[in-house]
């Protein structure tokens, strides 16, 4: 009976093994694991820790109650220096330091062994295979496998009469494989209390206890309570960097800025960036340039279209040192006075305000001149040159029948539009009643040909109304002919309306 339930337990003990070597394995060389682990790493920091404990070790081996159990528990302690690699893996060294007692009966025997052991162990979180990481999930589990010595000196000796059957002479180092589980209960970020439980299988069958045991291994066991202490430097805001080497330990950042934060991942941290919530370049301390125009958007009073420093980042389409957006006349050069805009004539009136640009004039006739003083502009002046009367367009005032006539013609025509013919033929009266009197008849033209066409333009004109006035029965010798193609227009080229009333034939008494 002895016998079958010794190596009912220690096959459980192989089993054991056998599982947690299986796991470890199945863990360092399963892609999907590695691959799992390696994305939480990037949120975990890995770090040393110690682990002071103290707990109750249990004799099980050939020197034990023939159903194999023992009830001679003894108090031992121990320590841990561990490295966690990874949430998932990690490395530790353990120390134990304990006796060990066993007794049998039915043999008179006892067995007392003075033991330490140190061993290497591998950890594996058993919570971080399965779900993310939390560094601040309350309880942790996890399993640990590895090797080390055994350093013992045992006593065996007889329970009546109490005599000494063997024992050791010196400390015996035999090499042991130590597995178990175990369970972290975090207290804060640096403290967990840690509750785990070890068997300690020893190589050699009979070394401890000085049985061999049908050559079964001994084995000995070891609960424990410790204190987890993280060996860590303070990381007030959690990102990685160490309180000592994080530039801003107060907010969690990156490790290459040195721990401080980057809002707009410009790679500048915030406390160097000028504009922290936008992206930037490292020449402008984190501010955007979005014209291209080397002056920061910040300082940019034009930040989408490309402009001078000078100017604040504005443009100057015209060059005239004034900013398109404070230019009247942004496609024209101008002056500062008139807010960008040109005075070709420099009266004072800007061009696209001047009815007469190039002609110097007064405000009240909006830039055009009045050379005869008869307060009719000389754009609308019939006779701009002698003082007249608006009734008569600026002419002097009819003393007669006729003092002036004006008629027009249509754009490149030659032959008096028919509504005109009434003056013409007034003209003509006129003259037949007064034999004794002169006219002079001028032609004139618009500016939409050349100046030798409107030129002969000008001349055809006149010569149709003097044929027409012939035909009439007035005599050529009474008649004083000019013609002046667009020199001497007397509205604005530049509309309709103006050139209409350039295309004309002027008629005037002069004696």
């Amino acid at each position: 009976m002895y016998t079958t339930n010794l190596i009912r337990m220690k096959n459980y003990q192989i089993r054991i093994t056998l599982i947690v070597i299986s796991i470890i394995a199945l863990n360092l060389f399963s892609n999907s694991t590695w691959a799992q682990d390696t994305l939480k790493r990037e949120k975990m920091k890995s770090y040393f820790y110690l682990q002071p404990n103290v707990g109750v070790s249990q004799y099980l081996g050939d020197i034990n109650k023939p159903n194999f159990t023992n009830n001679q528990f003894q108090l031992g302690y121990g320590a841990v220096l561990g490295y966690q690699i990874s949430p998932v893996f990690g490395v530790r060294g353990q120390f134990v330091k304990t006796t060990l007692k066993g007794e049998r009966d039915d043999q008179n025997l006892r067995l007392t062994s003075d033991l330490w052991d140190a061993a290497l162990h591998l950890t594996i979180n058993i919570n971080e295979i399965f779900t993310d990481y939390n560094e601040n999930r309350f309880v942790n589990f996890y399993l640990f496998g590895g090797g080390g010595i055994s350093s013992f000196k045992s006593t065996l000796e007889s329970i009546t009469p109490e005599a000494i059957v063997n024992e050791h002479t010196e400390k015996q180092n035999e090499f042991f494989v130590p597995v178990g589980a175990g369970a972290a209960f975090r207290l804060s970020d640096n403290l967990a209390i840690n509750l785990e439980y070890g068997d300690h299988i020893i190589f050699d069958s009979e070394a401890l206890d000085f049985s061999d045991g049908d050559k079964k291994n001994d084995h000995y066991s070891y609960a424990s309570l410790g204190l987890q202490i993280k060996l860590r430097a303070k990381d007030t805001d959690k990102d990685g960097v160490k309180d000592k080497k994080d530039v801003c330990p107060e907010d969690a950042g990156k490790i290459e800025l040195a721990g401080c934060p980057d809002k707009d991942n410009d790679g500048i941290a915030d406390k160097d960036d000028a504009c922290p919530e936008i992206a930037g370049k490292a020449e402008f301390k984190g501010c955007p340039d979005t014209d291209g125009d080397n002056i920061p958007d910040k300082d940019d009073a034009c930040p989408a279209l490309a402009g001078k420093a000078d100017l604040n980042g504005c443009p100057d389409t015209d060059g005239d040192g004034i900013a398109d957006k404070d230019d009247k006349c942004p496609d024209v050069a101008g002056r500062m006075e008139y807010n960008g805009c040109p005075d070709r004539d420099g009266d004072g009136i800007i061009d696209i305000e001047d009815s007469c640009p190039d002609v110097k004039g007064l405000s009240q006739f909006a830039g055009c001149p009045d050379t005869d003083g008869d307060g009719i502009p000389d754009n609308k002046d019939n006779c701009p040159e002698v003082f007249g009367v608006a009734a008569n367009n600026g002419c002097p005032e009819n003393k007669g029948p006729l003092a002036e006539k004006i008629v027009y013609f249509d754009s490149d025509g030659s032959i008096v539009i028919n509504k005109y013919t009434i003056e013409l033929n007034e003209i003509a009266a006129f003259m037949n009643e007064n034999p004794d009197a002169t006219i002079s008849v001028a032609g004139h033209a618009d500016d939409r040909e050349s100046i030798d066409y409107n030129l002969r333009l000008s001349e055809k004109r006149a010569d149709y109304v003097i044929q027409y006035l012939k035909k009439k029965g007035m005599k050529s010798t009474k008649i004083e002919k000019s013609f002046f193609g667009k020199s001497k227009p007397v509205a604005d080229n530049t509309t309709a309306e103006g050139r209409a009333l350039n295309r004309r034939v002027e008629i005037k008494i002069t004696k």
